[in-house]
C-alpha cells in the first residue's frame, strides 16, 4: 500500500471519526439545550406562579383591610346617626303637648323611690306645666313632692332631692341610661348591610 493510500485511509478514518464526534457533540448540544429550555420553562412557570400567588395574597389582604375599614366606618356612622337620633328624640319630648308631657312626668313621679319630703327640681321652661298643685296631686302617704326653688338646665324631666340624696330623671339622663338598649333596638331597624 502506497503512502498516499495510507494517508488517504487515515484521512478518511479521521474524517469519519471527526464527523461521528461532531454528530455526537451536536446531539449532546441539542439534548443539553432542550433540557436547559425545559428547565428554564419549568423555572419560569414556577416564578410566574409564585408572583401570581403573591399578587393574589396581597390583593386578598388589601381587600380584607378595605372591607374591615369600610365596616368600621359604617358602624361608626350608624352609631353616630343613632346617637344623634337619641339626643334629638329626648330633646323633642319637651315639645309634646301638655297632657302627653305631664303623663311622662307623672310616670317619673310614680317611679321615684325616695320617701318623705322630696323636692322636685324642674326646668325653667316647665314652670307653667309642673306646678306645686300638680306635684301635690302625685304625693302619697310615704312621700310629699314639693316644688324646689332651684331649676335645672337640662332639656325636660325632673330631678328629685331629699337631703343629700338626689335622683336625676331628666330626659337626657334617662336617654343616657337606656342608650345601649335603644341602640340595640334601633340596630334591628337600621341594618348594617342590605340583605
Amino acid at each position: 500500500m502506497s503512502l498516499e493510500a495510507i494517508l488517504s485511509k487515515i484521512e478518511g478514518e479521521a474524517r469519519q471519526k471527526a464527523e461521528a464526534i461532531l454528530e455526537a457533540a451536536e446531539k449532546e448540544k441539542k439534548t443539553a439545550l432542550q433540557a436547559n429550555a425545559e428547565e428554564l420553562d419549568e423555572n419560569h412557570g414556577r416564578e410566574v406562579e409564585k408572583i401570581r400567588s403573591g399578587i393574589e395574597e396581597e390583593r386578598k389582604r388589601k381587600e380584607f383591610h378595605v372591607r374591615r375599614e369600610s365596616a368600621r366606618k359604617m358602624m361608626n356612622a350608624r352609631r353616630t346617626m343613632m346617637d344623634d337620633a337619641i339626643v334629638k328624640a329626648s330633646g323633642n319630648l319637651v315639645s309634646a303637648g301638655d297632657s302627653e308631657y305631664l303623663e311622662m312626668i307623672s310616670s317619673l313621679l310614680a317611679g321615684c323611690d325616695l320617701k318623705g319630703k322630696v323636692e322636685v327640681v324642674i326646668s325653667s321652661k316647665d314652670e307653667s306645666r309642673i306646678t306645686s298643685g300638680y306635684l301635690k296631686k302625685h304625693s302619697g302617704k310615704d312621700r310629699e313632692f314639693v316644688l324646689s326653688a332651684e331649676r335645672h338646665d337640662e332639656t325636660g324631666g325632673v330631678i328629685f332631692k331629699t337631703g343629700k340624696i338626689s335622683q336625676n330623671g331628666t330626659f337626657p339622663m334617662i336617654a343616657e341610661l337606656v342608650h345601649e338598649d335603644i341602640v340595640m333596638m334601633l340596630t334591628d331597624l337600621i341594618p348594617l348591610q342590605k340583605s
